[in-house]
């Protein structure tokens, strides 16, 4: 039971680390996983973000 315990503790600190010491946080002021995508771009077919944006630019 410890030993299983353990193994999620360790997960746990796998899976958070401190805002300062994320990169996307620093940019963007949110973790990567708390952005929200709606449809995705004619041009390039990549998820449109909650702001907009895609990955070639044309935002759609």
């Amino acid at each position: 039971m410890a030993r299983e315990e353990e193994k999620k503790k360790k997960k746990k600190e796998v899976e958070e680390f401190a805002e300062e010491d994320d990169d996307h946080f620093k940019l963007y002021g949110k973790r990567a996983w708390e952005v929200e995508y709606g449809e995705k771009c004619p041009t390039c077919g990549k998820r449109i973000d909650e702001f907009g944006f895609c990955a070639c630019g044309s935002a759609g």
